[in-house]
């Protein structure tokens, strides 16, 4: 009989060392929430299917090597991302000291060196005139209204993916006025992924700048 392995299922094969840091920060994460709010109280008795695997689910949706990931909050699902794709270089980006604080100290507690942490709204960081192949965001906001934010800091032939709880994003895109598709414009699509030990899937709601 096959032992369960929620890694394996999402796709991912991820050396034993990988799969500790996932679990040392699932268990980080349990221990600072006791005393700051970086997730659900709800949550606690669900962290590791809930936020690890959750955020993990992306990971084959990516492109390039450098990926933002913004309004990171406690480091989701950036520093899941990061341990996963350590050929990646990550950006997470949060304006709250104590939610970059957090995810500094793990950081550098877990040896995550492909990761790096900025203390800045979005708005400060796309001033920054910084480009980045891949664009994530979990629990921010919608594509239509992220979109029109942070396109200019998007590589050429970079994307956007956003984590939804619905399959359908098409049309508000487009209704809203937000990067109109046109002929050679953004690409626009969804992709659910079954989230292991949570008996659901999340939607991801991904625009690629360039067809």
């Amino acid at each position: 009989m096959r032992l369960a392995d929620p890694i394996k299922d999402l796709g991912l094969d991820l050396s034993s060392e990988q799969k500790t840091k996932l679990v040392k920060f699932s268990k980080v994460l349990l221990q600072w929430n006791k005393k700051t709010n970086l997730i659900a109280r709800g949550d606690e008795t669900r962290v590791f299917p809930r936020h690890i695997l959750d955020s993990l689910a992306a990971a084959s949706f990516l492109v390039g090597d450098k990926v933002f990931d913004i309004g990171s909050g406690a480091g989701l699902p950036g520093l899941p991302l990061a341990i996963a794709c350590p050929q990646k270089k990550f950006t997470l980006c949060d304006r709250m000291k104590k939610r970059t604080h957090f995810m500094r100290f793990v950081i550098a507690n877990l040896g995550i060196d492909n990761a790096e942490v900025i203390e800045a709204p979005i708005e400060e960081i796309v001033s920054m005139g910084k480009s980045y192949d891949c664009v994530v965001s979990r629990g921010v906001g919608r594509a239509a209204d992220l979109w029109p934010i942070i396109e200019s800091v998007i590589a050429k032939t970079g994307r956007l993916i956003v984590y939804a709880s619905t399959q359908s994003f098409g049309e508000e895109l487009i209704d809203d006025s937000v990067g109109k598709v046109s002929q050679g414009g953004p690409h626009i699509c969804s992709a659910a992924v079954e989230i292991p030990g949570l008996n659901k899937s999340h939607w991801f709601h991904i625009i690629d700048k360039e067809r």
